[in-house]
């Protein structure tokens, strides 16, 4: 094949869709859709991909330049001839393959054939795919694989409105056939330049127009609506599932949600109604779940994330235990063979090897060493209404329960506090603090309050 450009159509509202945001920059399973076209145009190592813009540019063009792409604009929405024509001087006559940025779901197998149909049939080719229900699609009409016609919904005849072969828009023009484009007029209904009408001006000119057929609709049409949007969502999300399978991940039930860019290596085995999100990266040998929501956070090997966690921007090291009932908040890093129970939040802190942290707790803006035990009901106080302060525990330290640490504050290594204490002052290392007030006993108390009622 002779040089490749990509043209990447993202310039459309989406009316259905009844939302300010750009149709293309709503999210499959954590990505704008117009991610996973761009991907797959990469895939095919063409010379350059150009994505012509509309609605909203300003949004999707701060989003898809990261890609290392191309933007034209199509400053007023005239159809897709007319979309496409807005490329010409970035193309500089490669042969075009004509994408949407609202149809995620195709797949690179797909495009690899309708490439090899196309390098022997060298000549316009259209995708085309049979609906049950064509209503709203342009309705094409064929003579084996030669179109002899594609007709829009609103022009059909009654007769044409029964044909379920329908055209998906995705399209390869021959460099030297792209000059067909211009003499595409608007003399129809909605006084568009439809790309389709390059079907009729080739026909004038006594040029064949050829029609690769896909056999899966789903997943070579657009999404238009948000039905259509959610029914995206569970197919990506089923091929998601199935490609970790592939690579030795164990699920124990459908309904869990993984986000596109998590990666999740072999041996770990996820519960369900857990989602698993951003950039998250997992380990082997890792246990997650049931009922567990992890996001852009980093978890070893051999870890146990338990029911009822939520975590966010962590990194969890090899052989620690969170949860369950667990909040890990960003920027808390969890070193190896840590444990973290029930009820315990944990923000902003690092907890070094071994430390323990099983109930009822809240360690915020803190250093913790390794091998120290934080009693049931610890309390980091790293707010004094104002500004955020830290807590320094050393190694081997043992709080005890109920103990409230009033930041800034640091504990000595071995140091030990009791129960019940609030510590407003740095205890040397080794050395134990209380702070709780002598008990005292008032005898008879509770004969002489039962007489008085």
């Amino acid at each position: 094949m002779q040089r490749l450009s990509v043209v990447i159509l993202a310039a459309g509202k989406g009316e259905r869709m009844v939302s300010k945001k750009p149709k293309v920059m709503h999210e499959i399973m954590g990505k704008p859709m117009v991610s996973y076209v761009i991907r797959r145009a990469k895939e095919l190592l063409p010379t350059k991909i150009v994505v012509v813009l509309g609605h909203g540019r300003e949004l999707v063009e701060g989003y898809v330049k990261e890609f290392g792409v191309e933007c034209a604009v199509q400053a007023e929405q005239k159809g897709t001839a007319h979309a496409l024509l807005m490329a010409e001087e970035l193309i500089q006559g490669d042969d075009v393959l004509v994408l949407y940025g609202d149809v995620p779901l195709i797949e690179g197998s797909t495009l690899d054939g309708l490439l090899s149909f196309y390098e022997k049939a060298r000549a316009v080719v259209f995708m085309t795919t049979e609906v049950e229900n064509p209503f709203g699609y342009g309705r094409v009409i064929v003579e084996g694989d030669r179109i002899e016609r594609i007709v829009e919904e609103v022009d059909a005849t009654p007769e044409e409105k029964e044909v379920r072969r329908i055209n998906t828009g995705i399209c390869l023009i021959p460099g030297e056939l792209f000059g067909l484009l211009k003499k595409i007029k608007s003399d129809n209904r909605k006084g568009e330049y439809y790309l389709t009408d390059i079907c009729r001006i080739a026909g004038q000119e006594g040029i064949e127009v050829r029609a690769y057929n896909h056999p899966r609709a789903s997943e070579v049409l657009g999404i238009n609506s948000r039905k259509e949007l959610l029914d995206a969502h569970i197919t990506m999300n089923d091929r998601i599932l199935e490609a970790h399978m592939r690579s030795g991940v164990s699920f124990l039930g459908r309904n869990i949600y993984i986000d596109a860019d998590v990666t999740i290596n072999r041996d770990t085995t996820v519960y369900p109604n857990t989602y698993l999100m951003g950039k998250t990266r997992i380990g082997e040998d890792v246990t997650i779940g049931p009922n567990v929501l992890i996001r852009d956070s980093v978890i070893h090997d051999d870890v146990s994330i338990e029911g009822f966690v939520v975590m966010e921007g962590a990194e969890v090291e090899t052989g620690a235990r969170v949860g369950p009932f667990s909040r890990i908040r960003p920027s808390t890093v969890l070193r190896k063979g840590v444990e973290v129970g029930n009820f315990v939040e944990v923000k902003n802190s690092r907890l070094d090897e071994n430390t323990k942290a099983n109930h009822l707790t809240y360690i915020g803006d803190s250093e913790v060493g390794k091998d120290v035990n934080i009693g049931a009901g610890t309390i980091t106080c790293n707010y004094d209404g104002s500004r955020k302060h830290t807590t320094i525990i050393e190694d081997q330290v043992f709080v005890g329960s109920n103990t409230e640490l009033v930041a800034p504050v640091r504990i000595g290594r071995n140091a030990v506090v009791g129960a019940g204490s609030t510590i407003t002052k740095d205890v040397p290392e080794g050395a134990l603090a209380v702070t709780r007030a002598e008990q005292r006993h008032i005898e008879g108390y509770g004969r002489k309050k039962q007489c008085a009622e």
